[in-house]
């Protein structure tokens, strides 16, 4: 990956985007006057600019850069703060205290209204399998200004951690977590904003498995959650109760624990 900044500011910019590199291991390019598009094309990798307030991450394939924004996040925790209802929240029977394992973070939307439900003595894990998207995701999360203060305060607590689902699972201990949660990529396409559609450039598109769902069951102490497209066989296939949402494109699955 090439590392680079905005033409604005790049003097000042540069250090810090040095020290980004050496982080996410990757190969640091003066900007100079040379376009995003020049450097794709001679470097033929993708590349991570570094703004004064924004970084953004554009692939090598084209398409819509890639950068954190809450996205439907602000409009659902306006609408809990306002109702107390989230499908989400109510899925997984999230209260104040509880723990939560997001597996599959992507622009962190769930795991936000989580750590809202959980409340300051809660705790949101969110796993990412690609590297460069948890360091965006988790520090757009810890600077991410606008919004109410107990938005803000919910975003800070958010702990990212950079691992593939299938590798961090079997480490954690037995009941480590109240709720797991998994909302892999549908396997239907659903329209979705131009944030999710970058997301989607450089998301892990692994499906889930059995060993995978056996480990989440081990590790919930409540509930194993799936968020996924309406007509998606996963719900059967791993046994998950589905929560119907008229006219909505996905659904939401649960399996209670009872051990």
């Amino acid at each position: 990956m090439i590392v680079t900044t905005t033409r604005k500011g790049a003097d000042v910019l540069e250090g810090r985007a040095q020290l980004i590199t050496l982080e996410l291991e990757g190969q640091f390019v003066p900007r100079k006057d040379v376009s995003i598009e020049e450097m794709i094309s001679f470097y033929k990798d993708d590349v991570l600019v570094i703004g004064k307030g924004k970084t953004s991450l554009y692939s090598k394939q084209g398409g819509d850069p890639f950068f954190y924004h809450p996205n439907s996040a602000m409009f659902r925790v306006k609408q809990y703060q306002k109702t107390n209802y989230d499908p989400l929240v109510a899925a997984a029977d999230l209260s104040t205290g509880m723990s939560f394992l997001d597996c599959t973070l992507g622009l962190a939307s769930d795991s936000l209204v989580a750590q809202l439900a959980v409340g300051e003595t809660g705790h949101v894990t969110g796993l990412e399998a690609n590297q460069i998207l948890a360091w965006i995701v988790r520090t757009g999360l810890q600077s991410w200004q606008d919004g109410s203060s107990l938005m803000i305060n919910s975003m800070r607590r958010i702990e990212v951690i950079h691992a593939h689902h299938s590798d961090y699972l079997p480490k954690l201990a037995e009941n480590s977590y109240d709720v797991v949660y998994f909302d892999p990529m549908f396997e239907q396409h659903i329209s979705s904003s131009t944030g999710i559609r970058a997301l989607k450039q450089f998301a892990c598109h692994d499906d889930l498995s059995d060993h995978v769902i056996e480990e989440a069951l081990r590790i919930a102490r409540s509930r194993v959650v799936l968020k996924d497209h309406y007509a998606s066989e996963r719900f059967e296939r791993f046994g998950f109760q589905v929560i119907k949402r008229q006219h909505a494109a996905f659904h939401y699955g649960n399996i209670e624990i009872k051990k």
